[in-house]
This record gives C-alpha cells, structure tokens and sequence, in this order.
C-alpha cells in the first residue's frame, strides 16, 4: 500500500501519540512529518472538528500556531499509531 494512502489525519493523529500535554507549532509538525503545508491544515482541521485536537494562537512575536492534544485525542492517536504499525509504516 502506498505510503501516500496514510498522509493527512491518521498520520498527523499518530505523530502526536508521543506529544501528550506538549504543544507542538504548525511548523515543527510539518518538518517532522515531511507534509506540505496545506494538507497539514486540512488534517489538523479535521482533528480539531472531531475534538481530539485544540489550537492555541501564541501571539508572538512571531505569532504561531500551537496544536496539542485532547483527552478524547491521546486514546485516538494510539489507534492511529497501531494502524500505521500495522501497515508497516512505523
């Protein structure tokens, strides 16, 4: 299976499995993951609509973007890591 077929909200659900109660910039999220921008915030807006995700605007200078996880979120992004495992993608 391609690794393509897992980019998006799974991945970025399985990226935080080893973030719980740390906030993690936009940035520092899509260098780890190697993602383009654009699916990075499509991903983190689908996990915020769900809950398992919040965001907290950190004015700066510079202002950023910090993303973290939810209660409801830390039992996701272990399935999501399991999943991923599972695949042969970790």
């Amino acid at each position: 299976m391609p690794k393509r077929a897992f980019n998006g909200v799974l991945k970025v659900l399985a990226y935080f499995a080893d973030k719980v109660n740390e906030e993690v910039t936009m940035y520092q999220i899509q260098r780890e993951l190697g993602m383009r921008y654009d699916t990075l915030a499509r991903a983190v807006e689908v996990l915020k609509n769900v809950r398992f995700l919040e965001e907290r605007i950190d004015p700066g200078p510079p202002a950023r973007r910090l993303i973290q996880l939810t209660e409801k979120g830390r039992q996701a992004a272990q399935h999501a890591r399991e999943l991923l495992r599972l695949a042969g993608l970790l």
